[in-house]
């Protein structure tokens, strides 16, 4: 079954502003002050069985959603090499919140 996704005029229109502002337009991992513009909203419980209920959402700087623990986030990581983003050796900079680890 296709995960059902919020319309992009009510993700970007209201449910990422309200995210970004309750955490205060701050990554929640490295607290990296962000633009809304900037922000990445993260699914803390991504894939099919991830929701877009505010509890499950959360502010990311790219960096930092990039390099979370998540194999759905895989496909970000050559873009971000190539942006100059991350080095080439990202393995050792994941991070995984449920170890409380931040490698970087």
């Amino acid at each position: 079954m296709p995960k059902i996704r919020s319309p992009k005029e009510t993700w970007y229109k209201n449910i990422r502003p309200i995210i970004w502002k309750r955490d205060g337009g701050k990554c929640v991992n490295c607290g990296y002050e962000l633009s809304l513009y900037e922000c990445h909203i993260d699914h803390i419980v991504s894939g099919v069985i991830g929701n877009n209920k505010f509890l499950n959402l959360r502010t990311l700087c790219r960096r930092c959603h990039v390099l979370r623990l998540d194999h759905n986030h895989r496909r970000m990581i050559q873009g971000a090499i190539k942006s100059g983003l991350i080095p080439p050796n990202w393995r050792n900079m994941v991070w995984d919140e449920n170890e409380n680890l931040k490698r970087y």
